[in-house]
C-alpha cells in the first residue's frame, strides 16, 4: 500500500509540474518585440509662455496637467496648475483667471502626483452662458459621496484601512464670460470616494461637433480610473474588479447631463439612451457610458471627417492602448491588457487570449505599444501614454489626419499613426515623430532638459497642438521643423 501511495505522489508531482511548464510556456514575455521605426514626419517647439511657480523648493514648477480652448471664438488658451490654480493665455501673456484651490473648500488635496486640480472643460455654450466643469480630490472632512467605496479595503495583514479621498466634479457660471479673471457662482455636481490616492477621475469633455438638437449635445463625458492600490493585496476594492462591476463608476467613461435632475444626487440627469440607463438591473449605474479600463485618463474626438472618439488607457505592467470609443462597449480591464490575457491572480503576468475569446465580446485597442523595457524586451518601450489629437490644424500639412500622442515617461518620445487606420479588429502601425530644436534633430527631454517629460498635450481651436510639462512649467506650441526636409531627403 505505501508503494502505492509513493506511486501516485510521484505520478501527482509529475503531473502537476508538466501543467506548471505548460503555463510558463504560455506566459507572454515579449508582447511586442517589434520596434517603434522613427517617421519622416517631424516636429519642432515654440516656447509660449512660462506658468508662474507654485510649489516650494525642488518641486517649485508649476504641475501643468490640461491645456485647451474655451471655444468661444476668443482665441485664448487656459491651462491649469494641479495646485489648484487656472491660468488664461491671451495674445502669448498669461495671467489667473481663477483660484480654485481657495474657491471650494479647506479640504483641497495635491498631496501626491496624481492628485490636486487635474481637469476642466468648457461647455459648448460658454460664451453665452458662462458654463465650465472642473475635477479635483479633497480630504473626505465627513462628506457623504455620491458613489461610496462599497467593498472594505484592507491591507496585507487583512485589517480595514481607510479610503483616501473624494474626486469633486463642479460647475460654475461666470458673471461674464468673455473676462479673463473669473467672478460668478459654483454648484457641485458629483462626489466620489477613491479608495487610493492614484488611478482618480480623468478628462472630462463635452463632444465638440455635434449641434444643439443632436442627442449628445451638452453631455459631459467622464473619464475615471480603476481607483488605484497598484501592488496592493487583491482582496479590497480591486482595480481587476472593478473595471468590470457596472455597481461602481471605477474603470468607466460615464455620460451625464449637467442641465438635468434626475440622478439620484438630483444635480443631473442620466441621458435615456446611455446604454445602461434602461437595463432593469437596480444597481446597474446608467451614467456608464463605456467600461473595462484601467485608466483611460484622456480622450478626445477627431475635429473633421472620421468623428473618431479616441480613449487611451494607461496599461498595468505591459500594455498602453489607444482605443476606439464606442457606446456600451467592454475594454477587458481586468481580464484583458491589450489584446492580452491578465491572469487573475497576478495581473502582472500575460497570456495569449482563449480560442474561444470572441464570445466575450470584449472591444480591443486599435493601436498598442508596451509598458516599460526590462532588459531582455527588445524594441521600444515607454512608461505611460499621454493621450492626443488628431491634427487638423493648418501649420503642418504633412501631418493633418494623424492622431499626434506621447509619452509622458523617461523617454519623452512623440508618435503618430493615422486616424484612418484606427479600425476595430486591427492594429494600426505607430510611427515615431522626430522633433528638431532649431537646425538639430533631439528630443523633447533635451528641449526641456529634465531626464522625465511628464507631458501633456492639447489643441486651440484652429486644431493647432500645444504641450505643457511639468518638468518646467512651459506651454510649447507644435510648429514645422525647419530643417527636417533636408535631414530626411
Amino acid at each position: 500500500m505505501k508503494k502505492i501511495y509513493i506511486l501516485f505522489c510521484s505520478f501527482l508531482a509529475s503531473f502537476l509540474f508538466l501543467i506548471y511548464c505548460s503555463i510558463s510556456a504560455a506566459q507572454i514575455t515579449n508582447p511586442i518585440p517589434a520596434k517603434i521605426e522613427k517617421s519622416n514626419l517631424a516636429i519642432a517647439f515654440k516656447e509660449i509662455v512660462q506658468v508662474p511657480q507654485s510649489g516650494i523648493g525642488r518641486d517649485r514648477i508649476a504641475r501643468l496637467n490640461f491645456i485647451t480652448h474655451a471655444g468661444d471664438g476668443s482665441g485664448r488658451l487656459f491651462v491649469n496648475d494641479m495646485r489648484g490654480k487656472l491660468y488664461v493665455i491671451n495674445n502669448g501673456k498669461i495671467s489667473l483667471y481663477m483660484n480654485l484651490k481657495n474657491l471650494v473648500c479647506s479640504g483641497f488635496g495635491d498631496e501626491t502626483s496624481q492628485q490636486g486640480f487635474s481637469y476642466f472643460a468648457f461647455h459648448p455654450e460658454f460664451a453665452k452662458n458662462g458654463i465650465f466643469y472642473t475635477v479635483n480630490s479633497e480630504e473626505k472632512n465627513n462628506r457623504i459621496p455620491d458613489f461610496p467605496v462599497r467593498k472594505t479595503i484592507r491591507d496585507n495583514e487583512g485589517n480595514i484601512i481607510e479610503s483616501s479621498h473624494h474626486d469633486v466634479i463642479r460647475e460654475w457660471k461666470a458673471d461674464n464670460p468673455s473676462a479673463n479673471t473669473f467672478t460668478g457662482k459654483v454648484r457641485e455636481i458629483m462626489r466620489i470616494e477613491e479608495p487610493y490616492p492614484d488611478h482618480n477621475v480623468g478628462e472630462v469633455s463635452f463632444h465638440p461637433h455635434v449641434k444643439p438638437g443632436d442627442a449628445d449635445y451638452g453631455l459631459l463625458y467622464i473619464a475615471i480610473a480603476d481607483g488605484g492600490s497598484d501592488g496592493f493585496p487583491v482582496s479590497h476594492t480591486d482595480p481587476l474588479d472593478n473595471g468590470q462591476d457596472l455597481n461602481t463608476p471605477l474603470g468607466k467613461i460615464l455620460r451625464i447631463d449637467p442641465s438635468g435632475k434626475n440622478s439620484a444626487n438630483g444635480k443631473y440627469s442620466i441621458p435615456e439612451d446611455n446604454p445602461f440607463a434602461k437595463d432593469g438591473k437596480s444597481q446597474t449605474l446608467g451614467e456608464i457610458w463605456a467600461y473595462g479600463f484601467r485608466n483611460p485618463h484622456r480622450f478626445s474626438w477627431d475635429t473633421s471627417g472620421t468623428d473618431k472618439m479616441l480613449i487611451v488607457d494607461i496599461g498595468q505592467a505591459f500594455i498602453e492602448e489607444i482605443n476606439l470609443g464606442i457606446k456600451g462597449a467592454n475594454y477587458g480591464w481586468g481580464n484583458r491588457e491589450g489584446t492580452w490575457l491578465v491572469d487573475e491572480k497576478n495581473e502582472n503576468v500575460l497570456f495569449p487570449l482563449p480560442k474561444n475569446d470572441a464570445q466575450n465580446g470584449y472591444t480591443y485597442p486599435v493601436a498598442q505599444y508596451a509598458h516599460h523595457r526590462p532588459e531582455k524586451w527588445s524594441g521600444f518601450y515607454g512608461v505611460a501614454i499621454a493621450g492626443g489629437y488628431v491634427y487638423r490644424g493648418k501649420a503642418i500639412p504633412e501631418l493633418v489626419g494623424q492622431y499626434v500622442f506621447a509619452d509622458f515617461g523617461n523617454d519623452g518620445r512623440f508618435f503618430h499613426v493615422p486616424v484612418d487606420e484606427l479600425v476595430n479588429g486591427k492594429q494600426a502601425k505607430i510611427k515615431e515623430l522626430r522633433i528638431f530644436d532649431g537646425d538639430k534633430e533631439s528630443s523633447f527631454l533635451q528641449i526641456i532638459g529634465s531626464k522625465r517629460s511628464d507631458v501633456r498635450l492639447g489643441v486651440d481651436e484652429a486644431g493647432e497642438i500645444y504641450v505643457t510639462s511639468k518638468s518646467d512649467g512651459k506651454v510649447r506650441k507644435v510648429v514645422p521643423a525647419k530643417s527636417a526636409a533636408a535631414l530626411l531627403n
